[in-house]
């Protein structure tokens, strides 16, 4: 074979290389995006997970307010102390311990020395005295029972001073909240993959595992349906409804 011949093949051989390789790399990339297209086509199915469960409170804040007006300073000072003391002792009477009951801090106006408002000075009584007797306490059947009873108070002669005719209402929390929270969830995964496993049966598929999940929405509302979820929600009902929403993506297979 002449050197002319050898080069020639060596060309060629080269050029059939060339060849290979692009076919290769060509053949690679339409085989690899065959495979990331099968990929994205997994069959998916959204669903929403509801749980609600009614949730007794586990503690009670009361507060009993009072207000006495007075011509003479040293009056007002006396009633209010002893609309203090009838309180304590109502509240001991009732059940409460003694680390339960706070005594507040007395507070008294004097009418006449306030300048911004000279209006003051007709009013009948010059002085008002203000106090209270808060109760913190997590025997919320003790609270509901003693709210019943206040009358006693009334007849004892304390005026009580809030919401209600004169009777602030207790503030029932549920501090055992976070406690809660897993069950809740677990509660509302299940219910939302029997929802998924319901639709999978109708299009006749089996469910695969989760593919995301959210946790979206709790809410706690009042037995008198008042949404409580927000800190300055009103909450005086000591059961608590709690509910969540959550939603998830499952597999089909």
């Amino acid at each position: 074979m002449s050197s002319d011949d050898k080069q020639a093949v060596i060309v060629s051989a080269i050029i059939i290389g060339i060849c290979l390789l692009i076919g290769l790399a060509t053949g690679g990339y339409y085989i690899g995006k065959g495979s990331t297209r099968f990929k994205s086509d997994v069959r998916t199915v959204t669903v929403k997970g509801l749980v609600e469960k009614e949730v007794k409170t586990d503690q009670a804040v009361w507060t009993l307010s009072f207000r006495r007006a007075s011509e003479n300073l040293k009056d007002a000072h006396t009633r209010i102390t002893a609309d203090k003391e009838l309180t304590v002792a109502f509240l001991k009477k009732q059940g409460f311990k003694e680390e339960e009951i706070n005594l507040q801090p007395m507070k008294i106006v004097d009418k006449l020395a306030r300048d911004y408002d000279s209006g003051q000075a007709n009013e009948r009584y010059r002085y008002v005295a203000t106090s209270a007797v808060r109760v913190m306490t997590k025997n919320i059947d003790l609270v509901i029972k003693s709210l019943g009873e206040t009358e006693k108070l009334f007849k004892a002669g304390v005026l009580l001073d809030g919401q209600m005719d004169g009777m602030a209402n207790p503030r029932y929390m549920l501090t055992a909240f976070n406690e809660l929270r897993p069950q809740l969830l677990a509660e509302a995964t299940q219910n939302a993959r029997l929802t998924a496993q319901q639709f999978a049966s109708d299009s006749g598929a089996k469910i695969g595992k989760i593919r995301s999940a959210n946790q979206g929405t709790i809410q706690i509302f009042g037995s008198d349906g008042n949404d409580e979820s927000a800190y300055y929600s009103p909450t005086s009902t000591p059961v608590k409804k709690i509910r969540v929403v959550s939603t998830f993506e499952f597999e089909l297979k």
